[in-house]
């Protein structure tokens, strides 16, 4: 990943087409043909590394743009999800789990909501469908909401 050297290389390029575009314009016209292709090439060169390097710097930009969305994202739902047994659960009105279940691990460590399937040979297994964490059903099964108990 592109740090600060990278936007140190790609400056110094940069710099350096500068300079040989100003000794062009300042030489004079008994410049030999061969000498000013040779110092065109150098820029050229110069101009493709600085182009390089600052397509390097964008990609970077962007990774961590992204970054910062999924992380501000991941602090919104913060206080959305609740834990009980081995995994996260929307949480009613009331603060209790409810709904599908999510994975422990991808929640703790990524800040991702990714919910729990059964598996497709033991059914009594649940599956993180990202990183495939298996979790015992029983300790990570769907949570009804109560029923209303009021009359008729």
């Amino acid at each position: 990943m592109p740090d600060l050297a990278t936007i140190g290389a790609a400056l110094s390029s940069l710099k350096t087409a500068t300079d040989i575009v100003k000794f062009l314009r300042e030489s004079d016209l008994s410049l030999e043909r061969a000498e000013l292709k040779l110092k065109l090439a150098d820029l050229l060169s110069s101009l493709a590394d600085a182009k390089i390097e600052l397509v390097e710097v964008q990609e970077t930009l962007l990774e961590k743009d992204k970054r910062i969305s999924e992380l501000e994202d991941a602090f919104q739902k913060k206080d959305s999800l609740v834990r009980q047994r081995d995994a996260y659960y929307t949480a009613d009105e009331n603060g209790k789990p409810i709904g599908v279940p999510y994975c422990l691990r991808c929640w703790e460590n990524d800040h991702k909501q990714r919910q729990l399937v059964h598996d497709s040979k033991e059914y009594r297994i649940r599956v993180c469908t990202s990183c495939g964490h298996q979790y015992e059903g029983r300790l990570a099964g769907n949570i009804e909401p109560p029923e209303n108990s009021q009359p008729a």
